[in-house]
């Protein structure tokens, strides 16, 4: 049922990736549509209008030559009635004149009509200026609408306005001729054809956004369905691993994406878990086997301590004996626990302690415990430091648990009459080393000996479950610091323990410290 979940799931994922990816498309294009389509628009009827202005400002001299007609006569030449008329000549000279020159002009300003409009009044009102009655002008004027366009040439600093017209089909000139006292206007009906070529664009657009979106959704599809089949099968994978089943290896996927580092970043946490997993069977099964058999030897003890008390005539340097055994068992079984119990930290984590502390201080302390086991088994322990003050930023108790092991592991090899000797440096990084006199770390021991329930063959005789050095290394790992063994030219074995520096507190902190 859960699988079946995961695959509607997928399912839904797919599609909404397909349905986002189309969604995108649609609206970026529909933007792009609104956006660029009434630009386009609007730049070329800008075009169109920048380029009359140009054109007119490139035939100012044909423009100017208007001076020379007399434009106010061609209205009486319709009143006129006798032929002999020098007026109606002059007047009928000036039509044609007109006619002509306005000729001229529409075909260099490439327009349909030109037509003049004089005289202007004070506000810049005229009327169009026809000559021989010219129906078809008076026609086009009229259908051009109001000569709005007038007004705002008289009133403008060159004399030039050009508008196109309120329908948006004409593009509309209006150029003031100061020393004419008239106004040209100039009509072009070929920006007509913008809108045919903008419905052109918008044509070819639509097609060219239909295209896109079918390709998108042609290629959103087998995309969105391999990047949820590769998570489908993650999440399968770890479903099973999370509720215990057995996983022989994440599935393999060599991408280079996300999913392809989700994938592989499953696989090394699978291998984790794996080794994990390994490392704890190893660790309770050794753990028990190291439990059975002091618990054993005890057991035995104490059955062979009870036989003597209840015998008739108890054995008592027999039974002192035993007594004296059976402690040793008890504290190695309490020395196992508490190894134990710092394994167990160490594997949770738990936070150290992190603040200054002098290492030659907490050294004499630590030796000073020593003092009565080195005593017995004939062994001197010697700290040295120098003269110098050595601070480290660590766990204080960690420091000294690390220190604690390493001088019980050479007290046990340290033979009779021999010396360990303790060594604080500051410079250059503070450190503790321990020395001893006993036979040494083999050459293929020097690693195995970190290692847990590992041990060397040199151990004095000594009973132990092969948890120190390990213990050690980790807590100073944990400490930003390390635990190694050097090299050393002399017998015996050399281990020192690298830290982090600190910074000396000042006199107040420790006055402070101190009093508290």
């Amino acid at each position: 049922m859960l699988l079946a979940r995961l695959r509607w799931s997928a399912f839904g994922l797919r599609g909404r990736i397909v349905g986002v990816v189309l969604a995108t498309t649609a609206v970026s294009l529909g933007v792009a549509a609104l956006v660029l389509l009434p630009r386009l628009e609007t730049q070329i009827k800008n075009a169109s209008k920048k380029t009359l202005r140009q054109e007119i400002a490139g035939n100012r001299d044909e423009l100017n030559k208007l001076n020379a007609i007399k434009y106010w006569l061609i209205p009486e030449y319709a009143v006129i009635n006798s032929k002999q008329s020098a007026l109606k000549k002059e007047a009928y000279d000036a039509a044609t004149a007109l006619v002509k020159w306005e000729g001229k002009i529409k075909n260099k300003l490439d327009a349909q009509y030109a037509v003049l409009c004089a005289p202007l009044d004070e506000q810049g009102v005229c009327k169009p200026v026809i000559a021989q009655n010219d129906a078809t002008a008076l026609a086009e004027i009229n259908a051009s609408g109001p000569l709005s366009d007038v007004k705002p040439a008289y009133k403008s600093k060159n004399g030039v306005y050009v508008s196109v017209s309120p329908d948006g089909s004409t593009l509309r000139g209006a150029i003031y001729l100061k020393r004419a006292d008239a106004v040209l206007l100039v009509r072009n009906n070929s920006i007509k054809g913008i809108g045919g070529a903008v419905a052109a664009v918008r044509s070819a657009f639509l097609i060219a956004a239909l295209v896109a979106i079918v390709l998108t959704f042609l290629i959103a599809i087998p995309l969105a369905g391999t990047i949820v089949r590769r998570l489908q099968r993650l999440r399968q994978a770890a479903l099973q691993l999370a509720v215990g089943g057995q996983v022989s290896g994440f599935p393999a996927d060599r991408g280079r994406d996300e999913v392809g580092d989700l994938s592989r970043s499953f696989a090394i946490m699978q291998r984790r878990l794996v080794q994990q997993e390994e490392a704890r069977r190893a660790f309770v099964a050794t753990a028990s086997h190291e439990l059975r058999t002091p618990l054993a030897s005890l057991e035995g003890m104490l059955e062979l301590l009870a036989d003597d008390l209840q015998a008739d005539q108890p054995d008592l340097d027999d039974a002192a004996a035993l007594l004296d055994r059976a402690r040793v068992q008890s504290r190695r079984l309490a020395r196992l626990a508490a190894d134990l119990l710092d394994l167990s930290r160490i594997d949770a984590e738990v936070r150290l302690r992190s603040e200054p502390i002098e290492l030659g201080e907490l050294g004499r302390a630590v030796v000073a415990e020593f003092e009565l086991a080195s005593t017995n088994r004939g062994v001197r322990i010697t700290l040295e430091d120098h003269g110098r003050v050595a601070w480290a930023l660590a766990d204080p108790g960690s420091v000294a648990r690390i220190l604690r092991i390493l001088l019980d592991n050479a007290l046990r090899v340290a033979p009779h009459g021999s010396q360990v000797q303790v060594e604080v440096r500051a410079q250059p990084e503070p450190m503790l080393t321990v020395s001893d006199e006993g036979p040494g770390v083999a050459a293929d021991e020097r690693a195995l000996i970190f290692e847990r329930f590992k041990r060397g063959r040199e151990t004095g005789g000594e009973a132990g479950f092969g948890l120190g050095l390990a213990i050690g290394r980790e807590l100073a790992q944990r400490m930003g610091g390390s635990l190694v063994l050097r090299e050393s030219g002399g017998p015996g074995a050399t281990f020192t323990l690298r830290l982090r520096p600190a910074e000396a507190p000042s006199a107040d902190r420790v006055a402070s410290a101190a009093s508290a």
